[in-house]
């Protein structure tokens, strides 16, 4: 194998790793209340990415969901938002920005685990990513 070769290789493998990689990570706390679990979501966003609130105009970003088995609940959300119109989309937006607590209060019953997803849509000043699933699950 040639330089030629192996550098178009390395250039490949390298630009798919990067493409796999969410500017967006995030965390999962779970806080037994009892008989209730209180579900903590953190999202950490790498410099000049945002996601978006639950709450969106139509036409705007897909807002980010909580699911939990298939049921779209709706989680408290904890942080600072930021309200204004969005050149990419023209609509009014509510977005965060460095990072996004959420929380929600789950009933146990007679099933002792809790199993869901988050969906959101990452965005720069650039471009959107198009919308990721992030799975949690938690068990007691």
């Amino acid at each position: 194998m040639n330089i030629l070769n192996f550098g178009f290789i390395f250039f490949l493998l390298f630009s798919f790793s990067l493409y796999g990689q969410s500017p967006v990570n995030w965390n999962f706390e779970f806080r037994d209340k009892g008989d209730k679990i209180e579900v903590i979501a953190t999202a950490s966003m790498q410099k000049n990415w945002n996601i978006y609130s639950q709450h969106t105009e139509d036409n705007g970003p897909i807002p980010t969901g909580f699911y939990i088995g298939e049921e779209l609940v709706v989680f408290q959300e904890n942080s600072k938002a930021i309200k204004h119109l969005d050149p990419l989309f023209e609509v009014n937006v509510i977005k965060f920005k460095e990072n996004a607590s959420f929380s929600y209060i789950y009933q146990k019953g007679a099933k002792k685990e809790i199993k869901g997803y988050v969906t959101f849509m990452a965005c720069n000043d650039e471009k959107c990513l198009p919308p990721s699933d992030v799975p949690f699950n938690f068990t007691w």
